[in-house]
């Protein structure tokens, strides 16, 4: 490692080092979210001490930040202290411009992301209280690459005020970095990714394609499965195998983009949780899933969605186990998705089981992470009937609460099953839609034949349907919080045309 490092600052230090330290200069000011906030950056290199200790320093080193005097106080103190690399040996006469330990030392030498959410649980280390007296409250530390290298060229320090500032400029960050031919990630495809793909190419196949039909069928923001790598006492390493998204750019889409393994500790994040007890588990706001620090600490320093995870086994791979992510929107019927949405997944991966041996179709108990309670998810009609009575507790506790606290829960959106021949869809329309708005949808979302007549017909009570006529008779029906629907072909003619006819 010695020699690797005397190398790589030789590099760093010569006219390669000027050229970075441009296109860093150039990222720094791509950053739109930059100018006129308590934030700065600065880019931490790799050094070495007359006594031959590898340090790293951000003396002479890019940096950026508003015409603050807190943050130009952080700068100079910044510029006066180095990180060790190494534990010193022993040595008793490390001078107090040295500090050990700490996310920026920890980014450089694992080669991933840190981040801190409150700086205050870093208290003591010198540059850390400097920091928390210039306003600055929390972190993201990202290791820097060359994009054809695997070699860390050093870590880029984004330091600042609002937690809630960290996932957008980890994003554009990453963003503007790529623009300048560098990269915060190792080499996309590299091992351990490549090594695990190829082995598992017929179980990543399948994850694949049930992640898609998921996604698309369940209208959500991205849909992942991980697997385990490599695992020390306290550390693991998750490989992702699959990955897809639908809609517009989301933040955690930019998040996990390139993003092919994770360092995560046991029991942090919802994966952690999942992999550490085998139960599925549910977070309905993941703002609200905070551990503080490590990679997965940006997600819920701001994002408004849920999150679903379970962990599968293929009996093809014995105990491999796969962790199925999920996240949606927060004002999501979350009990009805989980129920359709474990349907699809036990639809395209039938071979698929927990480790407990229950099948997806099995009732199955979801750890609440925002409860720490228990959630039961049943399947069939009694499923249905039982998650009408969850949805119709959760209206009625919320008609009690002020008209203010209504309207920001969002609860005016009706949940509907729809079903043509073998899909199922979940779809959630406004209470104002119309009864044209719902066909319109139904003949989008099921690609429906335009030569073709159609009926549909809505569940009156279990196994009693009845045509759909009126949508404004059917919204006004008390009770009915999920809506199911079933649309049926009946027969060949030229245009659309919906039979509307009373059928028992």
């Amino acid at each position: 490692m010695a020699i690797l490092m005397l190398m790589l600052i030789r590099i760093i230090n010569g006219t390669d080092g000027e050229e970075l330290n441009l296109k860093l200069h150039s990222a720094f000011e791509g950053v739109k979210c930059f100018p006129f906030k308590t934030i700065i950056f600065q880019f931490w290199r790799p050094t070495v001490s007359d006594r031959g200790r590898p340090l790293l320093e951000s003396f002479r080193n890019a940096d950026a930040f508003p015409p603050l005097r807190l943050l130009y106080k952080y700068r100079v103190c910044s510029t006066r202290y180095h990180y060790s690399l190494d534990d010193g040996g022993g040595d008793v006469r490390r001078p107090d411009w040295i500090i050990s330990g700490g996310p920026v030392i920890a980014a450089f030498l694992n080669h991933y992301p840190e981040v801190v959410l409150d700086m205050r649980a870093l208290s003591g280390s010198p540059l850390v209280d400097v920091a928390l007296e210039c306003d600055l409250t929390c972190c993201v530390m990202l290791p820097v690459f060359y994009a054809s290298s695997s070699e860390c060229l050093g870590v880029v320090e984004c330091s600042m005020k609002r937690p809630s500032l960290l996932l957008p400029v980890f994003n554009e960050m990453k963003r503007e970095l790529e623009k300048v031919g560098m990269s915060i990630y190792h080499v996309q495809g590299s091992w351990p990714y490549t090594a695990i793909s190829r082995d598992l190419e017929p179980v990543k196949v399948k994850t694949e394609k049930a992640l898609k039909m998921a996604c698309e069928t369940h209208r959500l923001t991205i849909g992942q499965v991980w697997t385990l790598f490599g695992s020390g006492n306290d550390q693991m390493l998750l490989v992702n195998l699959g990955r897809y998204s639908t809609g517009s750019v989301s933040p955690i889409r930019d998040f996990y983009d390139k993003l092919d393994a994770i360092p995560l500790k046991r029991g942090e994040g919802l994966l952690g949780k999942a992999l550490q007890t085998y139960q599925p588990h549910l977070c309905r706001n993941i703002c609200k899933l905070s551990d503080g620090r490590g990679l997965l600490a940006l997600l819920s320093s701001d994002t408004k969605c849920a999150s679903f995870v379970i962990c599968l086994r293929s009996p093809h791979t014995g105990d491999r186990d796969y962790l199925f992510e999920f996240f949606w929107p927060r004002n999501r019927n979350h009990m009805i998705l989980l129920e359709t949405l474990l349907l699809t997944l036990n639809k395209y991966l039938p071979n698929f089981k927990l480790v407990s041996g229950k099948q997806l179709g099995d009732e199955l108990l979801v750890v609440d992470a925002d409860s720490s309670g228990y959630v039961k998810v049943s399947q069939g009609n009694e499923a249905s009937n039982e998650l009408r009575t969850v949805a119709g507790m959760k209206r009625k506790s919320i008609a009690g609460q002020s008209d203010s606290s209504q309207s920001n829960l969002e609860v005016d959106d009706l949940a509907i099953l729809a079903t043509y021949r073998n899909e199922t869809l979940l779809l959630d329309l406004p209470r104002s839609s119309t009864f044209e708005n719902v066909m319109e949808k139904l003949k989008e979302e099921f690609e429906l034949d335009p030569t073709r007549t159609y009926k549909v017909v809505f569940e009156v009570s279990p196994s009693r349907w009845s045509s759909l006529v009126s949508f404004e008779s059917l919204k006004s029906k008390e009770g009915m919080d999920l809506i199911k629907l079933c649309v049926r072909a009946e027969g060949k003619e030229v245009g659309w045309r919906w039979i509307t006819s009373t059928e028992g």
